[in-house]
């Protein structure tokens, strides 16, 4: 490919349902996670390591639903693998 030629047009697909699914639930887990963070420091501020473990967990989640949502993770988009 040379360098002054555009990069060939990519055709959008529809989302699949299990990057839905999964998205949906990974998605939930952030929620969950969240919820379990702000219940465990309304019980006690002694358990603030607890909620940075539930904080990291729901932005994992977070991170994890918005790469399904936004078409999954493709494994073969270098031209050398």
């Amino acid at each position: 490919m040379n360098f002054s030629e555009p990069p060939p047009v990519e055709t959008r697909e529809p989302l699949h349902w299990t990057h839905v699914v999964n998205g949906g639930g990974l998605l939930a887990l952030a929620a969950f996670a969240v919820a379990a963070a702000r219940g465990t420091l309304g019980a006690s501020w002694l358990f603030a390591p607890v909620a940075l473990v539930f904080l990291g967990i729901a932005a994992l989640a977070g991170w994890g639903a918005a790469v399904q949502f936004s078409g999954g993770a493709r494994m073969d988009d270098h031209p050398w693998v």
